[in-house]
Protein backbone atom coordinates (compact mmCIF):
# COMPACT_ATOMS: atom_id res chain seq x y z
CA UNK A 1 0.00 0.00 0.00
CA UNK A 2 1.64 3.33 -0.87
CA UNK A 3 1.69 6.06 1.35
CA UNK A 4 0.10 9.21 -0.05
CA UNK A 5 0.58 11.80 2.36
CA UNK A 6 2.34 14.79 1.27
CA UNK A 7 3.76 17.55 3.43
CA UNK A 8 1.60 20.37 2.60
CA UNK A 9 4.35 22.83 3.51
CA UNK A 10 7.18 24.61 0.97
CA UNK A 11 9.93 26.93 1.88
CA UNK A 12 9.24 30.76 1.56
CA UNK A 13 10.77 32.33 -1.43
CA UNK A 14 10.92 35.40 -3.10
CA UNK A 15 8.00 34.63 -5.66
CA UNK A 16 6.01 33.30 -2.98
CA UNK A 17 6.52 36.85 -1.41
CA UNK A 18 6.08 39.00 -4.68
CA UNK A 19 2.88 36.67 -5.02
CA UNK A 20 1.46 38.02 -1.69
CA UNK A 21 1.92 41.58 -2.21
CA UNK A 22 0.67 41.44 -6.07
CA UNK A 23 -2.39 39.84 -3.95
CA UNK A 24 -2.83 42.99 -1.68
CA UNK A 25 -1.59 41.63 1.98
CA UNK A 26 -0.57 43.38 3.86
CA UNK A 27 0.75 41.74 6.96
CA UNK A 28 2.74 38.25 7.70
CA UNK A 29 2.52 36.17 11.09
CA UNK A 30 5.55 34.41 11.62
CA UNK A 31 4.74 31.37 14.28
CA UNK A 32 7.22 28.91 15.26
CA UNK A 33 5.90 25.15 15.00
CA UNK A 34 6.75 22.77 17.18
CA UNK A 35 9.25 19.72 16.34
CA UNK A 36 11.70 17.24 17.74
CA UNK A 37 14.79 18.41 15.16
CA UNK A 38 17.93 20.58 15.53
CA UNK A 39 16.38 22.38 12.80
CA UNK A 40 13.73 25.32 14.08
CA UNK A 41 10.49 25.52 11.97
CA UNK A 42 8.55 28.92 11.16
CA UNK A 43 5.08 29.11 9.43
CA UNK A 44 4.23 32.02 8.07
CA UNK A 45 0.78 32.88 7.67
CA UNK A 46 -0.46 36.30 5.42
CA UNK A 47 -3.36 38.76 6.36
CA UNK A 48 -3.04 37.66 10.37
CA UNK A 49 -2.82 40.64 12.14
CA UNK A 50 -4.19 38.76 15.74
CA UNK A 51 -0.20 38.11 17.40
CA UNK A 52 -0.04 36.11 20.55
CA UNK A 53 2.78 35.67 23.08
CA UNK A 54 5.69 34.49 21.16
CA UNK A 55 4.65 35.12 17.27
CA UNK A 56 5.56 38.42 15.58
CA UNK A 57 3.53 40.19 12.69
CA UNK A 58 5.49 41.77 9.57
CA UNK A 59 4.45 44.21 7.42
CA UNK A 60 5.16 42.27 3.82
CA UNK A 61 6.66 45.29 2.92
CA UNK A 62 9.01 45.12 5.74
CA UNK A 63 13.10 44.15 5.62
CA UNK A 64 12.60 41.69 8.10
CA UNK A 65 10.75 39.35 5.48
CA UNK A 66 13.35 39.73 3.06
CA UNK A 67 15.78 38.30 5.97
CA UNK A 68 13.39 34.96 5.79
CA UNK A 69 14.54 34.56 2.51
CA UNK A 70 18.15 33.84 3.53
CA UNK A 71 19.25 30.18 3.53
CA UNK A 72 19.62 29.53 7.03
CA UNK A 73 21.11 25.89 8.14
CA UNK A 74 19.28 26.14 11.81
CA UNK A 75 15.47 27.38 10.57
CA UNK A 76 13.47 27.02 7.99
CA UNK A 77 10.49 29.34 7.03
CA UNK A 78 7.96 27.62 5.49
CA UNK A 79 4.35 28.11 3.66
CA UNK A 80 1.30 25.95 3.88
CA UNK A 81 -0.31 25.17 0.72
CA UNK A 82 -3.59 26.56 1.27
CA UNK A 83 -2.07 30.13 1.92
CA UNK A 84 -0.28 29.50 -1.34
CA UNK A 85 -3.97 29.36 -3.46
CA UNK A 86 -5.09 33.17 -2.38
Amino acid sequence: MENTSKNPYCLFTADILDSWKQSDVKYVKVVELETDLSVKFFELIPNSEIQDSEEMIYNIHSEDLFELLEDNANMKFLVHEIYLEE
